[in-house]
C-alpha cells in the first residue's frame, strides 16, 4: 500500500451541477439568524434554570421553617 493520496484517472461523462456560492450577505444574515436563535434558545434555559433554583431554595425554607 502506498502512502501517495489515489489519483483520479477518468473524468465523469457528464456535466457535474456546481452550486453558485451565495453571496456573502446572504451567508452572513443566515449565520446571524442561527446565532440570533442559538442565544434565545440559551436564554430561555437560563430563566428555566434559575426559576427551578429558586423553586428549590423557597421549597426548602419553606419545609425548614414548618420544621423549626
Amino acid at each position: 500500500m502506498s502512502a501517495m493520496p489515489a489519483r483520479i484517472t477518468e473524468r465523469p461523462q457528464g456535466t457535474v451541477p456546481t452550486r453558485l456560492p451565495a453571496p456573502r450577505t446572504e451567508r452572513r444574515a443566515d449565520r446571524r439568524a442561527a446565532q440570533m436563535e442559538a442565544r434565545r434558545e440559551r436564554r430561555r434555559w437560563s430563566i428555566f434554570s434559575c426559576a427551578v433554583l429558586a423553586g428549590a431554595f423557597a421549597l426548602t425554607v419553606g419545609i425548614l421553617d414548618v420544621l423549626h
